[in-house]
């Protein structure tokens, strides 16, 4: 069934209103972004002193435009907005993004200039987006009405009441496969609110997760009824910023937000299964987790090591995170041993196979011992850390670096599988990241998920267990 903000994701023609070829102003980033992807409606650059912008042919307004239009996006001067909006009313425009910022975010009398202009957009069954947006892009049908580049789609969808940081958080996860399908900048929110996209994308079959990024919620009791329907069937990820004192002043110049109390806001988001993000970093990792890998029923976590201090160090973050890194029985250790481990090598958990010596020359007796471990029923989780090491091979590289550098992609890729063959998590992690190492580079080119810090790697599996413990198994 048809929803009214079906437009804003899949519009069937878009007129971007300032539309221009100067680089770097909002009217030419919204045209490079819908130019950079297969859209397939139509684009009408709309510019009184152009005939063409891009090669296509521009209009003076949008009552200019012979052809109907469902999503107008304006880039241009404050000052003009409401004339523009009173334009696009006339035509029949039911979709408005307002990209133009200056308004409850900066000046005083902002925010009832924007209650005019929405109740203007209302009167004609029209809905706004904005002000203050970078704008939206669903990658699914090919269309971008956003700056944002570096995208690729998943079954990811993102609300944000800000929009640079998560161009920031899109470009970071590029090359290790990450992103979102589907993408809503609201801003002020003069109109529409970060809530009525939640409702929105948990309807939304093509949408398994959803993040978020949220300073204040204008209507909380209706958010958490939203929350609580949604996040049944798919995990809500989401990072409250505005939480102390110089956040709130911050939010308040940024969107025009009153930002609440972060215990408030802890106790009732918690309630309805929604996952706190930590940080800003860990959204889209944590949301890629939540639909990719299996439901951690548990609080047990294993580690293996190429490395003793790396052992010690991630079962204090942890612990820390309120995880369990327990010691294996002793029929579980003699199990280890009996693949090969060398009396000096650590079994007990974590399992450091650094000590093995010409064990680590195998990959196959390397993924035997994360095997044995998830199969003794001991643990929930399992985290592969140290592999991955640093460098690229190169003509000079000794045949002992590149027969190594086989045997780290090997064995990453079998704890990997084991995720499917117990239905337990497995993290992979290593300190270095894919420009420093090849090994790593080589792996998220395959789609494989190589964390390189331990606390989020902590922080991640945390939040999972706080995620799948609140879920029914079958569901």
């Amino acid at each position: 069934m048809p929803n009214e903000l079906d437009v804003f994701l899949q519009p069937r023609s878009v007129a971007v209103v300032g539309a221009t070829e100067r680089p770097l102003s909002w009217g030419s980033l919204i045209m490079e972004g819908l130019l950079s992807f297969p859209y397939q409606g139509k684009i009408y650059p709309v510019n009184h002193q152009s005939s063409t912008v891009y090669g296509i042919r521009a209009y003076p307004d949008v009552k200019s435009i012979p052809d109907s239009v469902g999503l107008a996006v304006l880039t241009v001067p404050e000052a003009s907005v409401e004339r523009v909006v009173q334009d696009c009313c006339e035509k029949g425009v039911k979709g408005i993004t307002i990209v133009t910022a200056g308004f409850g975010e900066a000046v005083e009398g902002g925010r009832a200039r924007e209650e005019v202009i929405a109740k203007l957009a209302r009167s004609h069954g029209a809905r706004i987006i904005g002000p203050n947006v970078s704008g939206t892009f669903n990658l699914h049908v090919g269309f971008n009405g956003s700056p944002h580049q570096h995208l690729i789609a998943t079954p990811l969808a993102g609300i944000s009441q800000g929009g640079y940081a998560f161009g920031d958080l899109l470009a970071s996860g590029y090359d290790r496969g990450m992103g979102l399908g589907k993408f809503i900048h609201t801003g002020n929110e003069c109109d529409l609110q970060v809530t009525d996209f939640l409702d929105y994308f948990g309807k939304d079959p093509q949408v398994r997760g959803i993040v978020m990024y949220v300073e204040t919620l204008r209507d909380g009791r209706r958010f958490l009824e939203v929350a609580r329907r949604v996040g049944r069937d798919k995990p809500i990820i989401l990072h409250k910023a505005g939480r102390t004192s110089s956040g709130i002043r911050a939010a308040r110049s940024h969107t025009g937000a009153m930002a609440g109390s972060k215990e408030v806001y802890r106790a009732a988001l918690q309630q309805v299964n929604v996952i706190l993000s930590p940080t800003m970093e860990l959204l889209l990792p944590l949301g890629h987790a939540l639909i990719e890998r299996p439901p951690m029923r548990g609080k047990r976590v294993a580690i293996v090591t190429m490395g003793g201090s790396w052992g010690v160090a991630l079962s204090d973050c942890l612990e820390e995170e309120g995880l369990i890194v327990p010691e294996l029985s002793l029929s579980a250790q003699a199990n280890l041993r009996s693949l090969g481990m060398p009396p000096r090598a650590s079994t007990s958990n974590p399992v450091d196979i650094g000590a093995a010596g010409p064990l680590a020359l195998s990959a196959e007796r390397l993924i035997e011992i994360g095997r044995a471990i998830f199969a003794s029923g001991e643990v929930d989780a399992l985290i592969l850390h140290g592999l991955g090491r640093a460098g690229f091979v190169r003509d000079e590289t000794p045949a002992g670096r590149k027969i190594w550098l086989d045997l780290e992609k090997q064995a990453m890729r079998g704890y990997d599988r084991l995720q499917q063959e117990f239905g337990k998590p497995v993290i992979l992690g290593s300190h270095h990241p894919s420009w420093e190492s090849q090994t790593v580079s080589e792996l998220q080119g395959e789609g494989l998920r190589v964390l390189n810090r331990l606390d989020e790697i902590a922080q991640m599996l945390f939040r999972m267990y706080k995620y799948w413990r609140k879920i029914p198994e079958g569901e």
